[in-house]
């Protein structure tokens, strides 16, 4: 949370208004800390359960991932698309090389995924659908929050429980009230004197009883002061590497916040370049740089939090792409993809139903059909993160049953 736009005569209310990140009346929505009261203070401890969420932008195809070489109708459907050079994962399922990094967790029995995975919404929009997976319930519902922001509201909240190492709060997590730091070097006040921060919280300091705005101000310094006391977090080494390795330079960043004892619980990552439509398939083709980022990212995490946390995560994506390739030897938007459950838990393999590739079991007769909801994989990750079933408004109206994914 960055807040620019200091002068000679430091930051003013007008300029925390208009730029700080808690514009929190304008977003028509308190954070949870600010609503409950003060911030939790405790250090997070070894051993404590801590969720990943990484969200692959642009539509991941899931085929590409996560390639059934065993199935009679691969190669004849994909054309170009297929691979014939995949990792061994499980059964008639390999892993894209590019994921070679992933390559150990395999080894360790620590990665599983489902197939033919998404949400029953047909839309091809990437718009609509990240905003129907991130809301937890197919459209036709008025959803405000986040299935995740709704999963976490009856826990003991503190300030940082629950983040977003983004450009900007992702809907997954509005509504708890999450921070979303692009760079944690530069969450708070950057340029702003000890001298300038205590004028501005005693400016705050005299608006009466009831001011909400000055509520959340004064909470608002109070949070930030607080993540500066308990991490005096310094951004890692990398934290200048260009954008195509977005996510794993954030896994490093989250990595090194979590070492600082900092109590988060939950954390949302993004994982952007899977809208491929074109020269998907060529060996330097447009997917294998964000796999290779998605494959760091992952390895990171898992090196860097597994051995300290009870850890989890999860990947997953708006929808899948064509089946066969378009002209411009990509794909295009499609229904069902690949998600990925990584952590010491999880029990190894493919889980969920498989729909073959078979051409008149074909969505729309071009698209890999959603035969497992995201909504009960979501479900089974939260009841392990929880250590109990979420509440029931995580997912409105949805019957959830559990695949089998962890032990």
């Amino acid at each position: 949370m960055g807040v620019t736009g200091m002068t000679r005569r430091g930051l003013t209310r007008r300029d925390f208004v208009r730029q700080g990140a808690f514009g929190v009346l304008a977003a028509g929505a308190l954070p949870i800390w600010l609503a409950s009261g003060p911030a939790r203070a405790a250090a997070a401890r070894r051993g404590d359960p801590l969720l990943v969420v990484i969200f692959q932008r642009g539509g991941a195809d899931g085929l590409h991932v996560l390639p059934p070489l065993g199935d009679p109708g691969y190669a004849r459907l994909r054309g170009a698309l297929a691979l014939d050079d995949a990792l061994p994962f499980a059964g008639d399922f390999r892993l894209h090389p590019a994921l070679e990094k992933l390559a150990p967790l395999v080894d360790r029995g620590e990665l599983a995924a489902v197939h033919a995975a998404g949400s029953p919404d047909s839309t091809r929009s990437h718009f609509s659908a990240q905003d129907v997976m991130e809301a937890g319930t197919p459209g036709g519902r008025r959803i405000v929050d986040g299935w995740l922001a709704r999963a976490l509201q009856d826990a003991d909240a503190g300030a940082f429980d629950a983040l977003a190492l983004t450009d900007s709060l992702p809907f997954t997590l509005r509504g708890s009230g999450a921070f979303a730091m692009a760079d944690p070097r530069r969450f708070g006040v950057p340029g702003a004197s000890p001298r300038a921060l205590d004028a501005l919280e005693r400016a705050y300091t005299r608006s009466g009883p009831g001011d909400a705005f000055g509520d959340s101000a004064r909470r608002a310094l109070g949070a930030i002061g607080e993540f500066r006391s308990q991490t005096g977090f310094r951004a890692p080494r990398g934290a200048g590497r260009p954008a195509r390795a977005q996510l794993e330079v954030r896994a490093r960043a989250l990595v090194e916040l979590e070492r600082t004892g900092l109590p988060m619980s939950a954390v949302m990552l993004e994982s952007s370049g899977w809208d491929t439509h074109l020269r998907q398939g060529t060996d330097k083709g447009t997917m294998r740089q964000p796999l290779r980022d998605l494959a760091a990212g992952v390895s990171v995490l898992h090196r860097g939090l597994a051995e300290r946390r009870d850890l989890l995560v999860v990947v997953m994506t708006e929808f899948g792409r064509t089946v066969r390739p378009n002209g411009s030897g990509g794909s295009d938007h499609g229904h069902g993809s690949a998600m990925l459950v990584i952590g010491p838990r999880v029990r190894p393999g493919v889980h969920g139903a498989w729909p073959g590739l078979q051409p008149d079991r074909l969505w729309e007769g071009r698209d890999l059909p959603v035969a497992n909801d995201y909504r009960h994989v979501l479900w089974e990750v939260l009841r392990a993160h929880l250590g109990r079933a979420p509440p029931a408004a995580t997912f409105p109206g949805f019957d959830a049953r559990p695949l089998g994914l962890l032990a």
